[in-house]
C-alpha cells in the first residue's frame, strides 16, 4: 500500500437509533474528502441530524452507476483523496454494490479500513434466541415464488442458522414457503430494530404464519430468522413432503408439481405421483 494514495474507510451508519453512530465513524463523515453513498439525500439528512459539518463531496454509489462512479471514486484515491463509504443504513456492503469498490482499491493497493458499527442481521441474531455458533446471511427473499423456493431449498439442508431480509408484503407467503421446504423449525421475524416501535416475534413457522395470517401486514423492515436443520432430522419426512405438494398443486399441473418436488426432495417420482393423486382423489 503507499502512503500518497488515500484511504477507504467502509463506515456503518444507524439502522433506526441516531444513538448507535459511533464518535470514530462521526469523525471519519467530518474529515473526509469525499463521501460515496447510496442516496445522497439520506445522507445530507444524517449528517443534518447528527450535527456533523463535513465539507466532503458527496458522490452518489450503488447498484446503477456503480460500473461508472468506481473508475472515479479509484481516480480520486489515487490522487491521495480519503473517501468514506456509507450506505442508507447499516453497514456497506451488506446487499449492495459495496464489495466491488473495495476489491478494485485493492487491486490498486490502496488501502481499505473498516469502521464497524449498526448492522441488521447481527442485530437480529443478537435478540433472536436461535442458535450464534454458526450462521449465514442469505440476502434478500427474491421476488419470485420460484426463485424464493430454488434460494430456501437450496439452504434447506443446512445444520445451522440462516437470516434473510424480507419485504412486509411478502411475509406471509415466505413464511408459507419456508413452512412447506424446512419444516416445523423455530424461526423469529425481527421488525424495525433499534427503532421505537421495534419487535421480535419468535415461534414455530406454524405459529408465525397462523399469526401474520390473521393480522395487518407489518410495516417496516424485516428481518427473518431460521433454526438449522437438526443432525438426526429428515429432511423431508412424509408431512412435510404433502405440505410442498399441496403447495405445488395450487398452481401448478399434477404433472409439473410432481416433477418439481420430484426434483427438490430427491424422492422416487413414483412415491411423489402417488401422493399427487391421493391428495387429489
Amino acid at each position: 500500500m503507499r502512503d500518497d494514495y488515500g484511504l477507504l474507510s467502509v463506515v456503518a451508519t444507524p439502522i433506526g437509533n441516531l444513538g448507535d453512530f459511533s464518535p470514530r465513524a462521526a469523525a471519519c463523515l467530518e474529515t473526509a474528502d469525499i463521501i460515496a453513498c447510496e442516496d445522497t439525500r439520506m445522507t445530507r439528512k444524517l449528517l443534518t441530524l447528527t450535527g456533523i459539518s463535513s465539507v466532503a463531496r458527496l458522490y452518489a454509489y450503488h447498484d446503477h452507476n456503480g460500473h461508472t462512479m468506481r473508475p472515479k471514486l479509484i481516480k480520486q484515491l489515487l490522487a491521495g483523496k480519503n473517501i468514506a463509504l456509507v450506505s442508507d443504513a447499516g453497514t456497506p456492503l451488506i446487499s449492495d454494490p459495496g464489495f466491488k469498490l473495495v476489491a478494485a482499491c485493492h487491486d490498486h493497493n490502496i488501502t481499505v479500513t473498516s469502521i464497524p458499527g449498526p448492522s441488521a442481521p447481527i442485530t437480529a441474531l443478537a435478540a433472536a434466541g436461535l442458535p450464534t455458533d454458526k450462521f449465514m446471511f442469505a440476502g434478500f427473499i427474491p421476488a419470485t415464488p420460484k426463485a424464493a423456493r430454488d434460494a430456501l431449498t437450496e439452504v434447506a439442508s443446512l445444520t445451522f442458522t440462516t437470516i434473510w431480509f424480507a419485504t412486509p408484503k411478502r411475509l406471509s407467503a415466505t413464511l408459507h414457503m419456508m413452512r412447506d421446504i424446512f419444516g416445523d423449525r423455530l424461526a423469529v421475524v425481527a421488525r424495525e430494530l433499534t427503532k421505537m416501535h421495534e419487535h421480535i416475534h419468535r415461534g414455530t413457522l406454524t405459529e408465525l404464519c397462523n399469526h401474520y395470517d390473521t393480522t395487518d401486514t407489518p410495516k417496516g423492515e424485516l428481518v427473518i430468522l431460521v433454526e438449522g436443520r437438526k443432525k438426526d432430522e429428515s429432511l423431508f419426512d412424509d408431512v412435510t413432503i404433502e405440505q410442498m405438494l399441496r403447495a405445488e398443486l395450487e398452481g401448478a399441473s399434477v404433472r409439473d408439481a410432481v416433477q418439481a418436488i420430484t426434483d427438490i426432495t430427491g424422492q422416487p417420482r413414483k412415491k411423489i405421483y402417488k401422493l399427487a393423486i391421493d391428495i387429489q382423489e
